[in-house]
């Protein structure tokens, strides 16, 4: 294994993950991240409509596990939330979002995508129409597998950076 060309991958929570471990560490050549929280402070507060119920949970004692409120704890949310690390980042990474995901509002990955654009961080956000929080839409998946693919070829096997790849300031 070529330590320098290894590669971090997640969807939802893991999406989340690799979001913010990508803004703690340089280890990674490049990153995917799919439909994650990035700002711990919104998502608490998002309802998710799949569910019908807010999110404390998730972040109090589920996945994120800060084991209190964001009244109890503001600081955790906020030292937690990637989209306030972006500056710290310096790996390459692909996003991923279904327009209509009721799970995590595509807000998520949007403001994240601004912001890493605004700090001139190399960053591509796709997102898929009429998609929810996984990809049904066997032309999509098709999509998003061929881009990831093109994407490892460039920043794991110093390919060529393909055109979609590129976004205008």
């Amino acid at each position: 294994i070529d330590p320098s060309a290894i590669a971090l991958v997640g969807h939802s929570f893991g999406g989340y993950e690799a979001d913010l471990i990508i803004s703690q560490t340089d280890r990674f050549a490049t990153a995917v991240s799919g439909s994650g929280w990035t700002d711990l402070v919104s998502s608490y507060l998002f309802i998710n409509s799949g569910f019908k119920k807010p999110e404390y949970f998730r972040a109090e004692d589920d996945q994120i596990r800060i084991g209190k409120s964001l009244y109890e704890d503001p600081q955790s949310y906020l030292q937690n939330s990637p989209v306030l690390l972006a500056a710290s980042i310096k790996t390459p990474l692909l996003g991923w979002t279904g327009k209509e995901d009721p799970t995590v509002h595509p807000l998520q990955s949007m403001e994240f995508y601004m912001a890493l654009r605004r700090l001139n961080k190399t960053h591509t956000l796709l997102v898929y129409p009429e998609e929810g929080h996984f990809l049904l839409k066997k032309e999509n998946q098709k999509d998003l597998s061929e881009r990831i693919q093109q994407w490892f070829d460039c920043y794991l096997k110093n390919g060529r950076i393909q055109p979609w790849m590129k976004s205008d300031n």
